[in-house]
């Protein structure tokens, strides 16, 4: 199975050198507009559609944005690292934005060299904070820019849980108890980025012990992986799952379409923060006058409306709506019919989201999760069994999910830049380990043993 995940992975690296996959309105127009994202199609249609129409007010010409799909922010962080990689340093990549994705990503990318300047202009730049809770809104440089707000959770069918007889669940470790054995749902959070940023607030609001110890019962509880962030709520308003993990605007769309009665979306106290999601100009876009008007226009009050008004509203979306959480704060005041109840820049007591941290062992933790958790998810299920079975939820439940590494060696790790070749070497020595310790916990279990010494996974020490 792995070796038929590394020939299609290596399939896809050629599919995407060859260049981008783009979709468009088709119509003719005078002008085009290259905006790569991962965002769902309703985002696209209605950004698309405004900016359009502004585009044609404004300057006269006609204009339309082709939408660059390569899927979630992983793919998109691979596939801009392909292409500028074997671009010269005064080339672009025949794309003009960037839109959507999470913040974490952008520092890195910022330092690559990807982006280029842009100072919002001044009346524009002051509506906006430069800051939330801890987080920038925008980089110092101008490099890149908060668009939106998102706040991470989970979302649960009441029905579902009615007829299973199970409890509600109230905080991230009620995910990882032995009744939601096989009820949570899940998406790759290798590969989607508001899933990792998810994993990553637990990681932070329990701190890195409990809260990976955390993380790892919940995806004990999970069945199979599914293929992106947003299947989630699809599964759950469906009943083929009880609960998942999901950012904000996914769960509000089946929410309101099902009612609160039947589905429910919980942000829980410890990881209750609003992140941004990010938009920037990609180096030397084919089209600078375009998308320097695209971000100003996101980053106006006619944009943010977009993310906020209900459909049909006077400036707000025509065929979608949006429910994201506008960045400026001005937007909450004016009384606009909203779906969005939150004002994160009213909001009190949240955690405070250390950016760099998150940012910076991103890629060491893709690394370290998909080699002990997704490529073993099978022993990893089985040995949970195991001890559920043997009633020993309460030692060997635990030991299960002991953080293989400490959060100190992930920073050492993540700082060191290991080459390709080193990091797979690594993510195989983790998924030798992962193997045997996950054996070692279902060993006890069924012998009635004690709780196997645990010995931390490989570093490059080692």
């Amino acid at each position: 199975m792995r070796y038929l995940w590394l020939a299609l992975f290596a399939l896809l690296i050629a599919i995407l050198a060859a260049g981008p996959l783009f979709f468009s309105s088709g119509e003719q127009a005078e002008e085009q507009l290259l905006v790569i994202s991962p965002h769902w199609d309703g985002i696209r249609h209605e950004f698309g559609r405004a900016f359009a129409a502004q585009y044609l007010k404004t300057t006269g010409k006609s204009i339309n944005v082709a939408w660059v799909d390569v899927g979630g922010m992983g793919e998109i962080v691979k596939y801009l690292e392909l292409r500028f990689g074997s671009a010269g340093p005064q080339e672009g990549v025949n794309l003009d934005v960037l839109f959507g994705g999470g913040m974490d990503k952008m520092p890195a990318l910022a330092a690559s060299g990807f982006f280029e300047p842009f100072p919002l202009p001044l009346e524009l730049a002051k509506k906006i904070p430069a800051e939330l809770n801890g987080q920038p809104l925008r980089d110092p440089l101008n490099r890149y820019l908060a668009a939106c707000l998102s706040c991470f959770g989970f979302v649960y069918n009441k029905l579902v849980l009615e007829k299973a007889h199970l409890p509600t669940p109230k905080t991230w470790e009620d995910l990882g108890a032995p009744a939601f054995q096989g009820w949570v749902s899940c998406g790759d959070p290798t590969l989607s980025g508001s899933l990792h940023m998810a994993f990553e607030l637990v990681l932070q609001g329990e701190g890195w012990e409990k809260g990976y110890t955390t993380l790892v019962r919940l995806i004990s509880n999970v069945r199979s992986f599914n293929e992106g962030g947003s299947s989630v709520p699809r599964d759950v308003s469906l009943g083929q799952a009880a609960v998942g993990p999901c950012i904000d605007f996914y769960a509000s769309a089946p929410i309101r379409r099902q009612g609160a009665a039947h589905l429910q979306l919980v942000i829980p106290a410890q990881t209750a923060v609003a992140t941004p999601d990010p938009i920037a100009i990609l180096r030397h876009p084919p089209n600078p006058e375009a998308a320097r008007a695209f971000v100003e226009f996101v980053l106006s009050e006619a944009g943010q409306r977009l993310w906020y008004e209900a459909r049909g509203e006077p400036g707000g979306p025509v065929d979608y709506d949006l429910e994201r959480l506008p960045v400026m704060p001005e937007i909450y005041e004016r009384g606009y019919k909203t779906y969005t109840v939150l004002n994160p820049f009213k909001q009190a007591g949240v955690m405070k989201y250390d950016f760099k941290k998150g940012g910076g062992r991103w890629n060491t933790l893709n690394d370290l999760w998909r080699a002990t958790i997704l490529e073993v998810h099978g022993e990893l299920n089985a040995a949970r069994q195991a001890v559920l079975a043997a009633g020993r939820d309460g030692d060997l439940g635990y030991a299960l999910g002991q953080a293989p590494l400490s959060e100190a060696a992930v920073a050492k790790l993540a700082a060191a830049k290991l080459p390709a070749d080193e990091r797979n070497a690594l993510r195989n020595r983790w998924s030798a380990w992962a193997r045997e310790w996950y054996a070692a916990i279902a060993r006890a279990a069924r012998t009635g043993g004690p709780v196997p010494e645990f010995r931390a996974a490989p570093s490059i020490a080692d």
